[in-house]
This record gives C-alpha cells, sequence and structure tokens, in this order.
C-alpha cells in the first residue's frame, strides 16, 4: 500500500513522464516534417536553380563555339553530361512540339511531359519538376527556355532562318508591343531538357540530412525511453517497495544479534556478521542458559537473501527455546529435535549447518555439538608454542537427514584459551587469482592477533580477510565470532574477593 506522504511524489513522476512522452512527439513530428521539406523542396529547388546556371552554360559555349547544327550542340551537351555524371543523367534540346533537336548523355528515359504541355509548363513559373527513375537512379525532369533561334534550329530542311525582330516591335515575352499576336520576327525558343540527378544533388545537404536523421533518431530513443518507463513504472515500485522491506528486515535481523556486552559478566566475545546481500543467511548468538552457563551457536542456513534469513530466525528461535535447566545435558536430544523440525518443515534443498556449544565457565568446560560446520579454532598458548584444535565433532546438517543421532563433545578449556567460529564466507572468501583466505589464513591472522581483546582480534582478522581479497566483493555472507575462555570477574565476586582478603 502506497503511503499518502508517497503520492504527489508519484504524481509528479507520471507527469514528467507524460511531459517527456508529449516532448519527444513533437521532436519526432517537428523533425520529420524538416526531413521532408529537404528532400522535396530544398533538393527540387537546387536543382532547379542549377539547371538555370547550366542553361546558361550550354548558350555561352553554343555561341563561342559558333554552332550552326544541331549535331555540334550534341557533342557539347555530351561534354558537359561527361564532366557531371555524378549530377546529370541527360540534356535534350527539344521545340515546342516536343521534336528533339540534340541531345546528350543517357538517352534512353522518356521525356516526363507530354509535348502538348510543353508550352503551358513553361508558363508556370512555379512549376515543380517530375522525377522519373533512370540507369542513374532517381532524376529531376527540368524545362528551361532556351534561344537558338537565331542560329537556325528548329526550322525544316532548306528553310532559312528568321530574321531578328526590330526591337521597337516586339516586346521582351516576345509578342508586339503595340497587339496581342506574336512577333513575325521572333518564334517560340527552344527548351531545354534536364534529367539531374538526385543523389548529385543531396550530398550539397548531406550535414543537413544528417543532424536531421540525427535528431530522429534521437527523438525516437527519447520516446522509447519514456513507453519503457512508463511500462516498467509499476514494477520499479514495487521493487522499491520490496527494497524498502528489506531494509526493514535487515534491521530487524540486526537487532537479532546479540551486543557484544550482553552477557560481559559471564565471557568476552566479539562477533560481526557481513551479508552478501541486504539480509543474511548466517545467524550467531550468545546467551545465559537457566544453570548459567554460556550458550554460543554460529550457523549458516543454505542458500542467501530473504529465504535464508526466514529459516535463519526460525533456528535462531529453536536454539533459545531449549535454554532451560539441563540445557546442556540435553544438548543431544536438542539437537535432534531440531534437525527432525527442519526436515518436516522444510524441503530438502534447505538446510543448515550449525555450531551450538555451552560454555562452563566454573567448570571450565566446553560442550558442543558441531551440526556439519566448519570446524571452529581453539588456540590455546602453551610453553611450546601456540596449539590450535579443531572442534569437529557432532554429526550431519539439520534437515537434510532424519533421524539422525547427534553426539555431544566436551573439551577443557585454560586461562587465556581463543575460540574463533566462522562461517564458511569467511574462509572461502577469494581474491582475484581465485585463491581462498583458507584456514591457514584464518590460524595464521589468530596468531598475529591472539593478545588483543576479542573486539580488537575480530577487527584484525575481517581486516586480513578484505586485504586478502583486495578489489573483489563477498560472494557469501561473512560472520565470525571470537571468544575468550577467560573467567570475566564481575564487580560482585571481586568485592567478595577483597572482602575474603581483608578477614
Amino acid at each position: 500500500m502506497i503511503s499518502e506522504r508517497v503520492k504527489p511524489k508519484l504524481l509528479w513522476f507520471r507527469l514528467s513522464i507524460g511531459f517527456g512522452g508529449l516532448l519527444a512527439l513533437l521532436l519526432l513530428a517537428q523533425t520529420l516534417a524538416t526531413y521532408n521539406f529537404v528532400s522535396r523542396s530544398l533538393i527540387r529547388q537546387e536543382a532547379v536553380r542549377d539547371a538555370d546556371r547550366r542553361v546558361q552554360t550550354i548558350t555561352r559555349m553554343a555561341r563561342q563555339a559558333a554552332v550552326t547544327e544541331p549535331a555540334k550542340l550534341t557533342a557539347i551537351l555530351n561534354e558537359l553530361v561527361k564532366d557531371d555524371a555524378d549530377q546529370i543523367a541527360w540534356i535534350r534540346i527539344i521545340n515546342f512540339e516536343g521534336r528533339v533537336l540534340a541531345a546528350g548523355g543517357d538517352t534512353s528515359p522518356a521525356g516526363a511531359y507530354k509535348p502538348g504541355e510543353i508550352g503551358k509548363l513553361m508558363g508556370d513559373r512555379e512549376r515543380i519538376p517530375a522525377e522519373v527513375n533512370t540507369n542513374s537512379g532517381r532524376a529531376f525532369v527540368i524545362l528551361n527556355p532556351v534561344r537558338f533561334g537565331a542560329l537556325g534550329f528548329g526550322r525544316g530542311p532548306g528553310e532559312p532562318p528568321l530574321p531578328p525582330a526590330p526591337p521597337q516591335l516586339s516586346a521582351p515575352n516576345g509578342e508586339q508591343a503595340g497587339g496581342g499576336g506574336r512577333s513575325r520576327g521572333r518564334r517560340p525558343p527552344e527548351v531545354a531538357e534536364f534529367g539531374i540527378l538526385r543523389r548529385g544533388i543531396s550530398t550539397k545537404f548531406g550535414p543537413l540530412q544528417t543532424n536531421l536523421i540525427v535528431g530522429c533518431a534521437a527523438s525516437i530513443a527519447l520516446l522509447g525511453a519514456m513507453l519503457i518507463i512508463a511500462l516498467r513504472f509499476r514494477g520499479y515500485m514495487q521493487s522499491k517497495h520490496i527494497e524498502e522491506e528489506l531494509s526493514v528486515a535487515r534491521r530487524v535481523q540486526h537487532d537479532l544479534f546479540p551486543n557484544d556486552d550482553s552477557i560481559s559478566s559471564r565471557l568476552g566475545f566479539a562477533a560481526r556478521c557481513i551479508p552478501a546481500y541486504q539480509v543474511g543467511g548466517d545467524l550467531y548468538d550468545v546467551f545465559e542458559t537457566d544453570d548459567g552457563e554460556v550458550a554460543l551457536i554460529l550457523g549458516d542456513v543454505s542458500g542467501k537473501g530473504l529465504p535464508a534469513a526466514l529459516l535463519m530466525g526460525v533456528v535462531q528461535g529453536a536454539v533459545r527455546a531449549s535454554i532451560g535447566t539441563g540445557a546442556a545435558s540435553n544438548h543431544e536430544q536438542a539437537a535432534e529435535r531440531l534437525n527432525h523440525l527442519m526436515c518436516m518443515k522444510t524441503a530438502r534443498e534447505r538446510f543448515v549447518s550449525l555450531f551450538w556449544c555451552y560454555y562452563d565457565r566454573d567448570n571450565g568446560v566446553l560442550r558442543y555439538v558441531n551440526a556439519g560446520h566448519l570446524p571452529p579454532l581453539l588456540m590455546r598458548r602453551s610453553a611450546a608454542g601456540p596449539e590450535i584444535l579443531k572442534l569437529d565433532e557432532g554429526g550431519p546438517v539439520f534437515g537434510l537427514l532424519p533421524g539422525v543421532r547427534y553426539k555431544q563433545a566436551s573439551i577443557d578449556c585454560k586461562p587465556g584459551d581463543i575460540l574463533v567460529v566462522f562461517s564458511d564466507g569467511i574462509q572461502e572468501a577469494a581474491n582475484a587469482k581465485d585463491e581462498e583466505f583458507g584456514e591457514d589464513g584464518i590460524a595464521a591472522s589468530l596468531e598475529r592477533n591472539w593478545h588483543r581483546p576479542p573486539a580488537e582480534l575480530c577487527s584484525a582478522i575481517l581486516a586480513d580477510v578484505r586485504t586478502f581479497m583486495g578489489g573483489c566483493l563477498p560472494s557469501d555472507d561473512q560472520t565470525l565470532l571470537v571468544v575468550k575462555l577467560d573467567p570475566v570477574t564481575t564487580i560482585q565476586e571481586t568485592a567478595e574477593h577483597a572482602a575474603a582478603l581483608i578477614r
């Protein structure tokens, strides 16, 4: 359920997604419109201007060569097409009746205009060039007037060229100055038909078209991102809700762990649990029994994350429930009951390895059951040097084999003995070379720092593990429990001892 405090934030988030999607659509529409304008208008206009320039070139070259026959003009047209083959498909000189007077280049395409329409089209200043397919690609067909009347083009065989009309009798448009008829001294001009290749003109707008394509891609990407965010919004909010619940679960799990000073009157210890994810499947606990003994447990639930953390809470609760009178003497039966519970209530792929012990401070005896856990290390100092014992007796892991019997073992402890219990995340911590820290690494770190208090010793071992791993991240939960098995003298005991000395 989303709280009322969060709802305004979600509303602004949805509005932002909607505004982003609308902006992406507007940007895409504007970019497509601009690209269409460039492709359909600017390129055609540039083709018309290019044809106008080439008309002037043809006229100038014809006058310089004093061309009197269309065949000679054909050579000029072929030369022009050859020089600009990437832009010109063909050039034809035709009259108003559509008869071809001269041609150069690819002469296979038929004209895009009917002969009867040429005069009408020539009078249209806003005419749009037609576009046809050629052997060289798409081409614009552009008509431009060009006057070759003085050279004799367009006349029949044996007909002399028409003399030019007197200036005072003709207007610039070829009509008589004083009437509506066409001047008898002038005839309609010839028409230059150009086939301008689209790809040749498009190269001039290449950078602009590239920018427009990039703009289209960016707007489509923005629109796609907004759609993905909108579609994934509900899942995102659910994942955020789960993340908040995991954060609460981590705090609850942390609160289940004992404080270092919670039983300082009975035993000195320090412990750390570093989960690989938000919550972990490792557990440890230190508490007193009704008989005044200190119970210590450290276990590792199979798997990681929230399922392992839930099972860890069940195991911790079951162990805590057995702290009544005679807990140490009923240790084996309690372990068998816990195994039966795990086998009945959990799947076979879910099991727990657990080191479970009771420390009798008064008699200096440690009784334990190791249920498939990594053997803890008990280090004691002697004249011959440090001695390390492994505590590995007990039975298999809990929750895997029903009806298994567990055996309690005991060991006499001496003042100064140090017990180190750890999960496989400590022993199997790997570096970049895929080398494991191992039991030898734990023992070496323990020997270097054995003289320190439990809290400092615990921190020193974890620091050595981090140094060994380098920049590698842990792949499993790392839990470490360090216990100094020295009886801790309470204030009451100190007072009683002082009173006895005075007496």
